[in-house]
């Protein structure tokens, strides 16, 4: 069977680019709610992954890559991937908004035209480059209250992702936690993704009831990634981890000195 190649009406499309600045942290379905909108409102937008220089650590547990293969997972190409790393403390508010955009450019991404954001709060380094935030919204679209530059036509899309419920934070703490209720809060296609490529050091040892043999190799669930914590649930101190060969060992003393993510 041939199976023939899509066309879309060229009538079913625009000259509007949009753009998400967002750590992917993991992603949420808050995130998804705003990306699901920039796939209908736009006929090209850009994933701008912030704090790509960072992983392995509290706050920021995955790599630029796992990030990307996370969202793309979700997407496919859908959106262009511009990689961002923080610039540091600054008193300018616009200084952000002109790296992102010289990252933008520098990758022959095209301009965007239309910003999305979860808040006010995180739009605002990008008023200069958009729209101004200041009084009200100049339209609302669905739940999305938007603010247009009237002489560019720019504009600045915002959905409260407090209404959801929903944060990164939250769903990061639940994973670390081993507490299933971060499911709720991330689309289903991602949850084996992170199960198997959520940092282990970040995470709490799995509890297991031990067996008369007291066999680690055996009572330890299969499945795990290597670096998975877990214990005896009689003896919490005593740490197993699971090891490059496969193996489940004890951890040495050398490692109980170490800092969780050395």
């Amino acid at each position: 069977m041939v199976t023939k190649t899509l066309k879309i009406d060229p009538r079913i499309s625009n000259d509007r680019v949009g753009l998400i600045i967002s750590r992917q942290q993991v992603k949420t379905l808050a995130h998804a709610g705003i990306e699901s909108q920039m796939m209908i409102d736009n006929s090209v937008n850009i994933m701008g992954l912030g704090s790509c220089e960072k992983h392995g650590v509290e706050g920021n547990p995955l790599t630029a890559d796992q990030k990307r293969i996370a969202h793309q997972g979700i997407w496919g190409s859908a959106f262009k991937i511009c990689m961002l790393q923080d610039i540091g403390a600054t008193d300018r508010t616009a200084d952000w908004g002109n790296y992102v955009l010289d990252r933008i450019a520098r990758n022959q991404l095209p301009e965007p035209t239309d910003l999305y954001s979860g808040s006010k709060h995180e739009a605002r380094w990008y008023e200069a480059h958009f729209a101004s935030l200041k009084g009200e919204p100049t339209f609302t679209r669905g739940r999305f209250n938007v603010w247009e530059n009237p002489e560019t036509g720019k504009r600045i899309h915002i959905l409260d992702r407090t209404e959801d419920g929903i944060s990164s934070s939250e769903a990061r703490m639940l994973i670390e936690r081993r507490d299933p209720a971060w499911m709720d809060m991330v689309p289903a296609k991602l949850w084996n993704y992170y199960e198997q490529e959520y940092p282990p050091h970040l995470r709490v040892a799995i509890e297991v009831e031990p067996t008369a043999d007291r066999d680690p190799q055996t009572d330890f669930p299969k499945g795990q990634p290597v670096g998975t914590k877990c214990i005896y649930i009689d003896d919490p101190e005593r740490v197993f981890i699971l090891r490059d060969d496969g193996k489940w060992r004890a951890r040495s003393e050398s490692e109980n000195r170490k800092s969780m993510g050395d």
